[in-house]
């Protein structure tokens, strides 16, 4: 899990730090990019947003709360308040980005598809390898 300094920052401090980060980001191409993100965050949290930005694509898509919590191994409350969020239209943007790229949009869904059948243990070290190998053979 990721740590979060319990010591708040400014709103101020919060909003410059969120903004310049934001800037860095779309200064990026997309090799950049991913050699950015490699370096800025780490294995669990590199999973979170993963697995985050799947579960809300399973919403756009019409996919159950039970399927979105079993396929990506997250708890099922945590699957529920994302499925809540996605229904207050918390993700609009993300939801008109993903469908306005239809190209990409279907290049996401099908790395979805084959993360949920693709029997990933449940937990441990090297759990994404076989993804990563599925996903590169292409």
């Amino acid at each position: 899990m990721a740590h979060v300094s319990h010591t708040p920052l400014k709103e101020e401090q919060l909003e410059s730090l969120a903004n310049q980060l934001s800037d860095s980001l779309a200064k990026l191409n997309k090799s950049s990019t991913a050699l950015f993100l490699d370096e800025l965050l780490g294995t669990e949290e590199y999973i979170m947003l993963s697995k985050r930005l799947t579960a809300i694509l399973m919403c756009v898509r019409g996919d159950s709360s039970y399927k979105i919590w079993n396929a990506l191994k997250i708890s099922p409350s945590t699957a529920d308040r994302i499925r809540d969020n996605y229904r207050d239209g918390r993700y609009a943007y993300i939801e008109k980005t993903l469908l306005k790229n239809t190209i990409e949009y279907e290049r996401i869904c099908n790395t979805l598809e084959i993360i949920i059948n693709c029997g990933m243990s449940p937990r441990g070290k090297g759990r994404w390898k076989k993804v990563t190998k599925l996903l590169t053979e292409k």
